[in-house]
């Protein structure tokens, strides 16, 4: 059962899942998404019997980044502000939870999204995901501590690649590149992340809370104040007259206000 619209959450024996279940929108997230994923997460780090949490989204697709149709026709939201008060605080939270989290990518993941993957401490992949950064199109930058993580993990050029270019990464690239831990058949994935959130559940809590600090110590120096550089800048950004224009032109591809953020999540 769910107290969420956005989100679902099931608890089975010491596993939460939590779903992104917007599968109209290929799960882009709005503002309401990131609280109600963060209300969740707070939900399952509350539980003495959860141990482990599992995030994916239903359907077809992890999660198509910011849904550029909750915005207001002719407006955008202060961007800095939809960082500060959404996004940033989720990913604050995943990385300091005491549980290990595992994302199970099951399609497109973009923008936003690829930035709460990366959040996650074990990532898994079906072999149709792939990983997509479309915010230089947009006249936007890389948010959701995306700058951050797919520089550290994959590299300055790699990430200057994905980022810049916004090319479509595919799961078996994005494995090469560090980003995900295992790919596997669709069909599997599902089974194959149960297996791992089980096995990650039946370890001391305690050794698992103080790794997951290990690694953020080792990991995550500058994840906070890129989290702010990136709210400052998309802030800035966002009040400039080329991101009225790409979005315009991105809802004009999209044939009206039907897309996401991430215009490619939909083929």
């Amino acid at each position: 059962m769910s107290d969420y619209e956005d989100v679902t959450y099931e608890k089975t024996g010491a596993v939460a899942r939590l779903t992104v279940a917007r599968p109209g929108r290929l799960n882009a997230y709005r503002d309401q998404t990131a609280d109600e994923l963060k209300a969740a997460f707070a939900r399952a780090e509350a539980d003495p019997d959860v141990r482990c949490a599992v995030l994916t989204g239903e359907g077809r697709a992890f999660g198509a980044g910011y849904d550029l149709s909750s915005i207001a026709p002719d407006t955008l939201p202060a961007l800095d502000a939809v960082l500060e008060d959404h996004f940033n605080p989720l990913v604050r939270q995943m990385r300091d939870s005491r549980l290990p989290i595992v994302a199970m990518v099951n399609g497109p993941c973009a923008g936003a999204a690829v930035g709460i993957a990366l959040a996650t401490d074990i990532v898994v992949a079906g072999r149709s995901a792939y990983f997509y950064q479309p915010f230089a199109g947009l006249a936007l930058v890389p948010d959701a501590g995306n700058s951050a993580f797919l520089t550290h993990l994959s590299g300055r050029v790699r990430a200057a690649g994905m980022m810049l270019l916004g090319e479509k990464i595919s799961a078996e690239e994005a494995l090469s590149f560090g980003l995900v831990w295992q790919v596997h058949d669709d069909a599997a994935l599902a089974q194959e992340a149960e297996m791992i959130a089980t096995r990650l559940a039946t370890l001391d809590p305690g050794a698992v809370a103080a790794t997951k600090r290990l690694i953020r110590h080792a990991s995550d120096s500058v994840l906070s104040a890129q989290l702010d550089l990136e709210r400052d800048l998309q802030g800035e950004l966002g009040r400039q007259p080329p991101v009225h224009a790409a979005i315009a032109a991105f809802f004009a591809t999209k044939g009206g206000r039907s897309g996401s953020a991430s215009a490619a999540a939909s083929s």
